[in-house]
């Protein structure tokens, strides 16, 4: 992550000052003292010195903390020079992906500023975190979502748009233009061209589609690709883009309806101590964008005004209408889904292999028709999903512990001493299953799961904990359910949501137990009372990490 602190501003930025902001006292400063200085550092080595004036009359500078989205914190970061050079403040910024946002918010020492693609995305996370921030500030400027290719679709819709398998996009862990978009699909719900439910369909299949390749918006590659291939990225990028390569054949474009901007909104995202501080820096970003060297800044960024109007010079895309926003709760709760379906899943799964899984079920074990299911369940999960399994039962792990860990949490497509994670999890799944004996040792089990991704949480993932049994705990030496229940619940952090999807395997499954052990966590229980319904349990309870969102 890129840090920039108290970078000294150029001469020409030096001669148009504004008024100084922050605690620094302002000094005055005598002709003969800086003709001195200058003097001294002339004869002692003939080094040139930029004397900024206004820098040096601060009294005392003050440290300001911001973060970035990765896509804007180099626009920021001229931005923070231009602001010190007018100011009593010694700005760092921070870039950091939108994945890590809700862990960097959330960590002891926060930030004082947040610069977001998009204030959606700052509600998203204040909702998230359960914070009270006061107001979500001032834009910083907008770049309008547009589709870059070199062959492209005529008289797109954003419906349409999403649903192109040759469309190359960042998921919103990574960027806010998928986002947008969502956003530009929404409207069309809202003007009766689609349904809701058809909005949420596609919505599905595009995230589904992501998961499963690498679907990266690189403009050199869309650029020289042989396929009709199309990016959904900013005009900013695709200006920047033209600009370093004027001979590309790439061309961009809009919906006849209109597009979505990423207003980069500026936010106080202060601790009450520091809001006076937050306040006063906020300040002098904004005067900084409306000098002329900030706005010289801002279009050499190819960003445009906070009123959108066109880039200067007739960069980027003619023509563009901004669509009106649709009902911000409506929009927050799809974007919410939206950002939980391309996440990819990071989770355990956690199998009971006690012996009572060798009981009939209508011809076949337990055991069979899980081992079944499961490795059904194993081929529809995409290939960035990240698995681990363990297998429990009393003593399963020895020394008095019920759990063991047969495969750590890996990509299923990493290849560990010749094969794939997904082929050793078919291996793992198959040879478990197969040694059934012991108690259920449930409780000290879901306690271990949980902490283990609580311990090794990835922020980029959809983190979680699946466990399968089909009885009851029946460790008298275990955790009570209450203690577990209570465990849970200290642990439980909004800022590393780890639900617990638990699957009762017939009617000896403890259901009461289950729904209260997946409840503390945030997450679901479900039970199959026909051991046959296992398949479409399974992939019901992994699909919850859309409903939950």
């Amino acid at each position: 992550m890129g840090e920039h602190r108290n970078t000294q501003s150029s001469a020409s930025a030096t001669e148009s000052r504004g008024r100084p902001r922050g605690g620094g006292v302002m000094q005055s400063t005598g002709f003969r003292v800086g003709l001195s200085v200058a003097l001294v550092a002339l004869l002692a080595g003939g080094a040139f010195v930029v004397w900024d004036q206004n820098r040096a009359k601060c009294d005392q500078t003050r440290q300001v903390s911001v973060i970035a989205d990765t896509g804007v914190e180099e626009y920021v970061t001229r931005l923070a020079d231009e602001a010190e050079s007018n100011s009593c403040f010694d700005f760092t910024v921070e870039a950091v992906e939108p994945s890590h946002t809700n862990e960097r918010l959330n960590q002891r020492k926060t930030p004082q500023i947040w610069v977001a693609e998009s204030q959606a995305r700052i509600r998203q996370v204040r909702s998230t975190l359960g914070r009270s921030w006061s107001d979500i500030g001032p834009s910083l400027g907008t770049s309008p979502i547009v589709l870059a290719g070199n062959s492209l679709p005529d008289s797109p819709t954003w419906t349409k748009a999403l649903s192109m398998p040759n469309l190359r996009v960042d998921p919103p862990a990574q960027s806010d233009v998928s986002n947008a978009a969502v956003i530009g699909a929404l409207s069309e719900v809202s003007s009766g061209s689609l349904t809701h439910q058809k909005l949420i369909e596609g919505l599905t299949k595009r995230a589904l589609m992501m998961n499963d390749s690498d679907g990266s918006p690189d403009l050199a590659a869309v650029a020289t690709s042989p396929e009709p291939v199309v990016a959904l990225t900013t005009e900013r990028e695709y200006v920047k883009f033209v600009n370093e390569n004027p001979d590309s054949p790439l061309q961009a474009t809009v919906p006849a309806s209109g597009t979505v901007n990423l207003d980069y909104r500026i936010a106080d995202v202060s601790q009450s101590s520091d809001q006076g501080l937050a306040s006063d820096a906020i300040s002098a970003l904004v005067d900084a964008l409306q000098s002329e060297n900030g706005q010289q800044i801002r279009d050499e960024e190819a960003i445009r005004g906070a009123d959108s109007a066109p880039l200067p010079d007739n960069a980027g895309v003619r023509g563009v209408t901004v669509i009106d926003a649709p009902d911000r709760e409506l929009a927050d709760n799809v974007l919410r889904k939206w950002t939980a379906l391309t996440k990819p899943i990071r989770t355990i799964v956690v199998q009971d292999v006690s012996g009572s899984m060798k009981r009939d079920a209508g011809g076949r074990t337990r055991a069979e028709l899980l081992l079944e299911a499961s490795l059904f369940g194993l081929k529809q999960f995409p290939k960035n999903t990240a698995l681990g399994y363990w297998e429990f039962s009393i003593n399963r792990g020895g020394d008095g512990k019920d759990y063991r860990e047969v495969l750590p949490i890996r990509p299923l497509s990493e290849e560990t001493d010749g094969r794939t994670q997904r082929d050793a999890l078919k291996s793992a799944i198959s040879e478990t299953l197969g040694n059934l004996e012991g108690g259920t040792g449930l409780y000290d089990t879901a306690l271990a799961a949980f902490r283990s991704v609580y311990g090794s949480y990835d922020p980029a993932y959809s983190n979680s904990v699946i466990i399968m049994t089909d009885g009851r705990n029946e460790d008298r030496d275990s955790i009570s359910l209450a203690n577990l229940v209570s465990e849970l619940n200290i642990m439980k952090n909004p800022a590393r949501r780890i639900p617990i999807i638990a699957v009762g395997i017939s009617e000896d499954a403890d259901a009461a137990a289950l729904k209260k052990i997946a409840e503390a966590t945030g997450g679901s229980s479900f039970i199959a009372r026909d051991p046959k319904d296992i398949g479409a349990i399974l992939l019901q309870a992994v699909s919850f990490r859309a409903e939950g969102a």
